[in-house]
């Protein structure tokens, strides 16, 4: 395929996508609505399945300096009991936890500037003989050979070529947020599990420690500024150290709330000259932080199935072909893990430590090793 992908949104799915498009020899220009290209957020787990493959882009010896090299995780009681350990198994590439601004800013430097046009608002598409042309607001009209929409969660392209609605709220949301250097010593990621609330601890490298908290509340129950950061206190004021140090050393305002939220998977992602990638094809809840690596999965195969066809719709169609079943069934299992996870029933959090507990480490590293194993062109 000669003519360029116009790649939809600048985020980790957007970058990922043009960077492996590029590699293979393809033109791609990203477009994001944003006057300019800068991620917010906290920590992310980089699991070996993305890190294989951004180390085929070069890129993750740049990761790992920039991150914290992640062996070894806990599961513990809210009152710090031990209840589980977790290895990542030895795989081809590591596990690296890593701020998301860190991640975004190694993906963006990996572009040619030119490659990245912001304030370019998707308004809409429509596809010609010869492939997609876009309304992309300040940047005027732009042509390619196909449209890839990787603009998060309320995709506009997808709003346009499926038009299914909102996604699905599943009852709890997470709250986030980066400890500075200092305020805790810990190396390893830890979960926390309560009674309809979670706490998860995450070293990112730099001595800081990022956190995300979870807990059972309406879709849009009320929680501003400072009020914000004073109820996640009285929440967690009991559990065990450090996590009270954690929030309480986080400025009010880098304390950030996003609704979980996910959609049953489809098969159809796209039409024509059309498709959708990352969270605009397969939104997933958190719970087993693959969002973003599902995302680097999707830039790598969706590049390999291009340049090996001759015709744009053809090779988005195995794209699409090729990653509905694994992003389908990670979908499913993390919204299992997430519900579980949220139990607040006192005799079902018992039983969920005893399992916990009890499980072998040989079935924990099987269900690791299936959830990592990635090739982008098998």
């Amino acid at each position: 395929m000669s003519d360029g992908v116009i790649v939809i949104g600048g985020g980790i799915g957007g970058l990922s996508a043009a960077i492996a498009l590029r590699r293979a020899g393809i033109d791609a220009q990203v477009y994001e609505r944003a006057p300019e290209l800068r991620e917010v957020g906290a920590g992310i787990s980089l699991w070996p399945n993305a890190t294989a493959q951004l180390r085929r882009w070069g890129l993750l010896d740049e990761i790992i300096r920039r991150g914290h090299l992640y062996t070894r995780g806990e599961g513990r009681a809210a009152d710090g009991r031990l209840l589980t350990v977790f290895d990542v198994p030895a795989m081809d590439a590591p596990g690296v936890l890593i701020h998301r601004a860190e991640l975004h800013s190694v993906l963006l430097e990996a572009l040619p500037a030119w490659a990245v046009n912001t304030g370019a608002a998707f308004e809409r598409f429509r596809e010609t003989a010869s492939g997609v042309e876009v309304d992309a607001g300040e940047a005027g009209s732009v042509a390619g050979a196909c449209l890839v929409g990787a603009d998060g969660l309320r995709s506009a392209v997808r709003e346009q070529l499926l038009n299914d609605g909102p996604p699905i709220y599943r009852g709890y949301p997470v709250w986030r947020g980066v400890a500075p250097a200092g305020t805790a010593e810990c190396d390893t990621l830890i979960e926390t599990l309560g009674r309809g609330q979670r706490f998860g601890i995450v070293p990112i490298g730099g001595d800081r420690i990022a956190w995300w908290a979870t807990a059972n509340e309406p879709e849009n129950a009320p929680d501003e500024g400072a009020e914000r950061k004073a109820k996640l206190l009285r929440m967690f004021d009991r559990w065990h150290q450090p996590i009270p140090q954690l929030i309480e050393a986080t400025p009010d305002e880098e304390i950030l709330k996003n609704g979980t939220y996910d959609r049953p998977p489809v098969r159809r992602w796209g039409r024509g000259r059309v498709t959708l990638l990352g969270d605009a094809a397969h939104p997933t809840t958190p719970n087993l932080g693959q969002g973003g690596c599902m995302a680097i999965e999707d830039g790598a195969v969706l590049a390999c199935c291009l340049a090996n066809a001759s015709d744009a719709a053809a090779g988005l169609r195995a794209y699409e072909g090729r990653r509905f079943r694994r992003t389908a069934w990670i979908t499913r299992q993390s919204l299992a893990y997430g519900r579980i996870g949220q139990w607040q029933n006192a005799a079902a959090v018992r039983l969920r430590e005893t399992v916990f507990r009890l499980t072998p480490p040989s079935v924990t590293e099987a269900s690791f090793r299936r959830l990592f194993a990635f090739d982008p062109v098998g």
